[in-house]
């Protein structure tokens, strides 16, 4: 992980230092974080609720039968939530309400708890799903988080399961090639690098 650290630094001042060679070191620093395993069958599809067009990307693939269920990883119910709850107030989760109007029937999908909805709590949710019901795995998320939540779901993973695929919506608004041009996408990429190389100090395999 030292090298992917040493190596950060060096790209930075490359960007700072040598005006030609930045779109070339950015768009491989982009690449980073992004990546698609090769297409294979699967059971089920899964997204979490915090990514980019993940609900296109599912509902496009659940068309094509890439796969015949879904699985929405949903975090559990904050203190807010449960006080809405109460008084009445019913507010329609986002996610399912795109998926179900982008055509995937409600009968096809199921929310597992998720508890904080983080990446480790949702990896770990997914992990203990497949555990009890073996299944050839594709989730959809958000490019730049592709990488790390691989990573964590493959330290995760029940032994003698098929392991999961992971793929990312074209629809999402993250482009390796020009993620430094966007505000957004820069902030979005730059976060998602600090945390990917944290998981290669704390997880170096």
């Amino acid at each position: 992980m030292k090298r992917l650290l040493a190596l950060t630094i060096v790209l930075a001042v490359i960007i700072a230092v040598v005006p030609a060679a930045r779109r070339a070191v950015l768009q491989r620093v982009g690449a980073v974080l992004v990546v698609s395993d090769p297409d294979a069958p699967a059971d089920v599809g899964v997204m979490t609720e915090s990514g980019e067009g993940d609900e296109i990307g599912v509902s496009d693939l659940y068309q094509r039968h890439a796969f015949s269920r879904v699985l929405m990883l949903a975090p559990s119910p904050d203190s807010v939530d449960l006080e809405l709850k109460t008084r009445g107030v019913h507010l329609e989760d986002r996610a399912l309400s795109a998926l179900r109007q982008l055509g995937v029937p409600s009968s096809a999908i199921t929310t597992i708890d998720a508890g904080e909805g983080g990446t480790n709590d949702s990896a770990r949710a997914l992990a203990d799903w497949a555990r009890d019901h073996p299944s050839r795995v594709l989730v959809v998320i958000s490019p730049t988080h592709a990488r790390r939540y691989r990573r964590t779901l493959l330290r995760v993973w029940p032994a003698g399961v098929t392991p999961p695929r992971v793929t990312w919506s074209p629809h999402a608004l993250f482009r390796s090639d020009d993620w430094w041009q966007s505000r957004r996408t820069l902030r979005e990429g730059l976060f998602e690098l600090e945390k990917l190389a944290w998981d290669y100090v704390t997880h170096p395999f």
